[in-house]
């Protein structure tokens, strides 16, 4: 084992051995009388020392729109026909129809195009002289498309065989164009021939253009072959039959051909063969086909035919052509039915769970051996027969009842004494496996259907449905039918990674040895060389079996030597060398036999792989790429250096990589954990250390100091500063701990100061300027808002008017939010914290007893699960279950396979299931918004959101059970419901709001600092000698003074901006004007209070009018204080708004509400005393949601309420505590004059609510004060009624 062979193919000496030669090229491409004669070849394994290739996926775009016009012949038998009973075999010479080249499923078969590199083997002999070097990896420059990528020769390393791509290309492009001129091609067909071969002229590695240029070439021999209108001609006679050949050869050795090109290669070989020689050229060709696709019965039937053919040619006295004698003998010689049979039983054992093609290679099989028996009629062959027939009976397959009827034919002739026992036997044995088939026959129909139609988006999605319900319901005998319908699978999607992963996947975590997990590997890596996960797998299973050195590496330098990992990503190269170290250090380690040179050959490996690594992503990033962000293979590397006992290697590393990480929390933590790993050795007292003084972690000490002077940058610091401290005090001398404490409350203002900082970048500018709201779906803006801090946003009084215990009615300064469209567009945030539609599954089909625990610890290994929500279904229970990210909740969905707690269920992903509803009327309860929606599907749960943040929402979320209802219900978007048009769109949480008008335009200017006397007309006289001005809006308040600012809409944005550089700074009546262009964002603080005032009531709040004085003083009454006219509602919902509040203070004559939700509640001003009595009364305990009643208090007490507790990640919300108020209560901090903290005295009440004594009115008084008033009323219209 050399040390040199871990170098990258292109790193290694120049003595490095070629590469194994190709393999040898079809006899049939070559002249006759240069073939040597030979016996038929012995089937070869493909080795992973031939050129990796993969399988042929149609191209969409320019090839699909020249091949429509190709003409679709009509199978034409040719004299090699065999027939069949089932009737279900193509001709040999036939020509299947052209599939549709290219549909929208292209983007999933997405092969990148080959790069060949030189392997490496051993040519150097001291560890000095690979330390020295410097690993040179060609990387391709051009970054990865969307699906599919694409290699031009520009970018192709010049490693690839020593010489740069002008040298590639004059080896294997033409060095002239070709000439397409034949007659069996229409004029489209050929311009696109003449396109293609200019296509692979620049990029040889073009997959699609050669399977293009490949079909149409063959649909050209066909179309000689067998015109429309005459007779067939001679195949050899096609004029672009050398292009043809030497397309078919140029694939090959860059790619497998893959079923369809393997079809057409063998069937255009058939008609061309003309002598013994070329005819074992095919048979070579159909060995071939069915090693690279041993899966597939068409091939198999292929070459078991044309064998059948070769037969029937050399020993019928009526052959189905004639040959020559000599022909003929040979024949004889090399043609047996030993070899028929067993290429009969080689295709049978592979396809023999195929359920719907199989009996295309078995038919035939048992036929050949019935026949046999016939001729040469044993007792042993008969019983071989008879048990096969029992084998096939097992297994079901679409023509099982066939089968059946064969069986009792064989019996009747054979075994006709036991004829009726062996009949009924079979059957009732059989009876599950009928009923196998049956569960799957409407899967194989739908599978059939939409490959009949040429849908391969249908096919794609019939094909993954049906494995996932064989997942879901495999039992002990289903595995064989699983792997071979994911056999089908990558038969028919051969370039589809994900299919290939889960196949993978799915063996591993069944663990059956039947199955060779190796050769799975093998052709996935062969058919998606690109796919890193693929081969870090083959890597990882060659471990795990305990493969050789040689051969692992082997495998390792195949999958670098390609180029294509880092061309489709750079993670799919970290992936395979990630395998790669792991697998150098674990050997080096964790091998009981393991010596020094291997500890040297994981340095040097790990070590290049580094700078591969670095190198690839600086040239194909630029010099500034910071490297993996996850480190993943430096912190192989400290793990090798830490076992190796070289703790200062491994700081180093760790140091080298502060320059990128030192912002990263994630970084620092496990910098420090490493460092008390190391020290853990020296902490625990034993005899070598007794009497003395245990070292201190100083190094684990000093990590965490420096990653602290990182706090102003740093992505998590509290954590960091918490760490810190525990450190200390935990582990450090007392001056140490000391310390720390004193550099914790310095750190705690330190990031105090840049939260608040933050915070202000993200909102608005401190002057009072008005900005739009932007309530998105699930967006950045309403998630940044619910991460906020609520009680130091809470809005402050005076001491004055918590002496008073006033309630905040004077008038509000707050400038009233823009009224604008809440629904989501097309453009997307960049800032993201949580996404429910994408990172939420729904489970259905758990038991009724289910609790959320249970639930948490079934999908503990999934993710971090953020929230449950159950709900209960007839027998069963239903969850919807959120995960912190999406890739979390699509690896949930796996889960389903195997069943919570022995019982089966159903996991569906969220997406597209919830619907982002506004615009609804302000009134509108939870129980209204479901009575409107849910017509179009059931409703899972409804979230409305929290207005403690932003009073002034009005919008809601509706989850449904499928995403097909959530879509339906999307009809009522844009309707009219009360006069509103309401929005209903499927929830995006990606989306925000477009921005238009005069705000977005920057036509808007924003002006502050005004004279409060100032009017509009001089506003508007003084900005208009700018431009033409469309609006001035000038709040003003109740005494007709303005508030300070105002707003200057323009016609054009130049106006705007000639204002803004002429007028700011300027003085205006006194005061220097700020004039700046308004902006669109969220206001400087969220509007936690709502004020809403009742037009109808009388102005008793403000200014007295002299008539109502007047009127007052008439009376001897004076108007009731502000405070006795008014309560607080208590308990109240933060999803609740005004309007529901006002619905249900109205009939009491209210005078203001002021909605406060970061308090759970609301202050209801009434015109008179009497209101608050009776509303008192009617709204006590009444239920405003489900579960939540109303409370009726004072205004202190609902000041000191909290805000309302929600359940994010806890698993149950805590029982919630009423402590009593202090005496004093209210806003006094909880001290009344005089008085003891602790308990809590009585809630004031209006003065009207007492009686003359001073005692508090209770509820009858309040009742018979009504009742008593009633009475009066009456007894006095009793007393003016005039008698008769």
């Amino acid at each position: 084992m050399d040390i040199n062979s871990l170098l990258s193919p292109q790193d290694s000496p120049a003595s490095e051995t070629p590469p194994p030669p190709p393999a040898l090229p079809s006899p049939s491409m070559h002249s006759p009388s240069k073939r040597v004669m030979r016996q038929i070849p012995s089937r070869t394994q493909s080795g992973l020392s031939q050129q990796i290739t993969s399988s042929p996926t149609p191209v969409a775009g320019y090839h699909q729109q020249h091949l429509t016009h190709t003409p679709t012949l009509s199978a034409q038998h040719s004299p090699s026909i065999i027939s069949f009973p089932n009737g279900r075999v193509h001709s040999a010479a036939s020509t299947p129809p052209i599939p549709s080249m290219g549909t929208s499923h292209d983007a999933r078969m997405t092969p990148p195009h080959m790069l060949h590199r030189q392997a490496s083997t051993p040519g150097m002999d001291t560890l000095a002289d690979l330390a020295s070097m410097q690993h040179r990896q060609q990387a391709v420059r051009q970054s990865a498309s969307t699906m599919r990528p694409s290699i031009s020769l520009q970018n192709i390393p010049r490693t690839l065989s020593g010489g740069s791509a002008n040298e590639i290309t004059m080896a294997e492009a033409s060095p002239k164009p070709r000439n397409f001129t034949t007659k069996s091609l229409d004029a489209s067909n050929i311009d696109a021939l003449i396109q293609l071969d200019k296509a692979l002229a620049n990029n040889p590695f073009d997959y699609y253009s050669h399977y293009s240029i490949i079909s149409i070439l063959h649909q050209g021999l066909q179309n000689h072959m067998y015109p429309a209108n005459g007779s067939p001609q001679d195949a050899l006679k096609f004029e672009l039959l050398s292009i043809l050949r030497e397309c078919y050869e140029t694939m090959a050795n860059k790619y497998p051909l893959g079923e369809k090109l393997w079809e057409y290669r063998i069937n255009d070989e058939k008609a061309l063969a003309r002598n013994i020689e070329e005819r074992l050229g095919v048979l070579e060709i159909c060995d071939k086909a069915t090693q690279d696709e041993p899966y597939s019965a068409k091939l198999w039937v292929s070459y078991g035919d044309y064998y059948v053919y070769l037969i029937a040619c050399s020993w019928d006295q009526n052959p189905p052509e004639q040959w020559s004698d000599d022909d003929k003998m040979y024949g004889k010689d090399v043609f047996s039915a030993d070899q028929l049979r067993a290429i009969w039983q080689r295709g049978a054992e592979h396809v023999k769970y195929n359920i719907n093609d199989s009996s295309l290679v078995w038919d035939r099989y048992l036929q050949l051996l019935e026949d046999d028996l016939d001729r040469n009629f044993s007792q042993e062959n008969m019983g071989a027969l008879s048990n096969l027939y029992a084998e096939r009976l097992g297994q079901p397959h679409a023509t099982w009842s066939n089968t059946l009827s064969k069986y009792a034919s064989f019996n009747s002739r054979y075994n006709a004494g036991n004829y009726e026992e062996l009949m009924e036997y079979a059957v009732q044995q059989n009876t599950h496996i009928k009923q196998q088939y049956a569960n799957r026959e409407e899967y194989e129909f739908k599978l059939l259907q939409a490959i009949q139609q040429g849908d391969q988006d249908a096919e794609y999605h019939a094909i993954t449905r049906y494995l996932k319900w064989e997942k879901k319901t495999i039992g002990v005998y289903s595995f064989p039918l699983v792997n071979a319908l994911y056999e089908r699978a990558t038969l028919r999607f051969p370039v589809d990674p994900s299919i290939w992963e889960d196949h993978v996947e799915f063996l591993i975590w069944r663990n059956d040895r039947s199955v060779d997990l190796l050769n799975v590997l093998e052709r996935a890596t062969r058919h998606c060389p690109w796919s890193g996960s693929l081969w870090s797998f083959r890597i990882l299973t060659l471990e795990a079996e305990h493969k050789g050195f040689d051969e692992i590496e082997r495998v390792k330098h195949t999958a670098t030597g390609t180029g294509l990992l880092e061309h489709t990503d750079l993670e799919e190269l970290i992936k395979v060398q990630i395998a790669w170290c792991g697998y150098l250090r674990r050997k080096a380690f964790d091998d009981p036999k393991a010596t020094e040179d291997d500890a040297d050959i994981a340095e040097v490996g790990i070590r290049s792989a580094l700078e591969l690594v670095n190198e690839t992503g600086m040239k194909k990033y630029g010099r500034k790429w910071p490297g993996d962000p996850s480190y993943r293979l430096e912190r192989i590397h400290i793990k090798f250096w830490l076992q190796r006992g070289n703790h200062d290697e491994a700081r180093q590393i760790w140091d080298s990589l502060v320059k990128q990480q030192q912002d990263s929390y994630d970084f620092w933590y496990r910098y420090y954990i490493w460092e008390m790993v190391v020290w853990s050795n020296h902490a625990v007292r034993h005899a070598s250390n007794v009497g003395q003084e245990l070292l201190t972690p100083s190094r684990a000490t000093a990590v965490l100091e420096r990653g602290m002077k990182r706090l102003h940058t740093i992505d998590q610091p509290e954590p960091l500063v918490e760490m810190y401290v525990n450190h200390c005090e935990q582990h450090e001398s007392v001056l140490k701990v000391r310390s720390a404490i004193i550099e914790r409350r310095r750190s705690e203002r330190t990031v105090a100061i840049r939260r608040q900082k933050e915070v202000a970048s993200s909102g608005s500018m401190p002057a009072p300027q008005e900005y739009q709201s932007n309530h998105v779906a699930e967006g950045s803006g309403k998630r940044k808002r619910e991460d906020a801090a609520t009680e130091d946003l809470a809005t402050k009084k005076s001491k004055q008017d918590e002496t008073d215990q006033s309630v905040a009615v004077a008038p509000s300064v707050e400038v009233p939010a823009r009224a604008v469209s809440e629904a989501p567009s097309e453009t997307h945030s960049i800032v993201q914290t949580r996404d429910r539609e994408h990172s939420t599954i729904i489970v259905r089909g758990l038991p009724a007893d289910t609790t959320q625990t249970r639930i948490r610890q079934f999908f503990t290994d999934a993710g971090n699960v953020r929230n449950v929500v159950m709900k209960p279904e007839h027998s069963s229970m239903m969850a919807t279950v959120e995960f912190e990210t999406q890739e979390e909740a699509q690896f949930a969905v796996t889960k389903e396979a195997k069943g919570f707690e022995g019982n089966p269920i159903t996991i569906r992903r969220g997406e597209s299931t919830t619907l982002y509803v506004a615009n609804y009327p302000a009134h509108a309860d939870e129980a209204y918004l479901r009575k409107l929606f849910s017509p179009f599907g059931e409703i899972i749960e409804m979230r409305l959101p929290s207005l403690k943040f932003n009073a002034h929402r009005r919008f809601c979320y509706i989850q449904f059970s499928s995403a097909n209802e959530a879509a339906s219900a999307t009809k009522l978007d844009n309707t009219d419901v009360e006069g509103l048009k309401i929005v209903a769109k499927i929830s995006d949480p990606n989306a925000k709001k477009r921005r238009d008008g005069a705000t977005a335009e920057g036509r808007e200017v924003y002006v502050w600092h005004l004279n409060f006397k100032v009017k509009q007309a001089e506003i508007k006289e003084t900005f208009s000698r700018f431009g033409k001005i469309e609006n001035v809006k000038i709040p003003t308040m109740k005494n007709g003074n303005n508030k300070g600012f105002c707003y200057v809409i323009y016609a054009t944005k130049e106006s705007a901006d000639a204002a803004v550089a002429e007028m700011h700074g300027k003085d205006f009546w006194g005061l220097d004007l700020q004039v700046q262009i308004a902006g669109d964002k969220a206001d400087a603080k969220p509007k936690i209070k709502a004020s809403l005032e009742n037009p109808g009531s009388p102005d008793v709040t403000h200014e007295e009018k002299p008539k109502q004085v007047e009127n007052a003083n008439s009376t001897g009454s004076a108007p009731a204080p502000v405070r006795e006219r008014s309560i607080a509602l208590l308990n109240v919902p933060d999803t609740v708004n005004d309007a529901r509040i006002r619905a249900l203070v109205e009939p009491y004559g209210y005078k203001k509400i002021t909605l406060m939700p970061q308090h759970q509640g609301a202050i209801i001003e009434f015109t008179t005393v009497e209101g608050v009595g009776k509303a008192q009364l009617a709204l006590e305990g009444i239920e405003i949601t489900e579960g939540r009643r109303i409370r009726i208090g004072t205004v202190p007490e609902l000041k000191h309420s909290k805000a309302e507790w929600k359940a994010g990640n806890s698993f149950a919300k805590p029982a919630r505590i009423n402590r009593p108020v202090a005496r004093g209560g209210g806003l006094q901090g909880g001290r009344g004059r005089g008085g003891k903290p602790g308990l809590g005295r009585r809630p004031a009440l209006p003065k009207s609510a007492q009686v003359g004594d001073g005692q508090v009115k209770s509820n009858q008084d309040f009742r018979a004060m009504l009742l008593g008033k009633k009475s009066d009323e009456k007894q006095q219209e009793q007393a003016t009624e005039v008698p008769e």
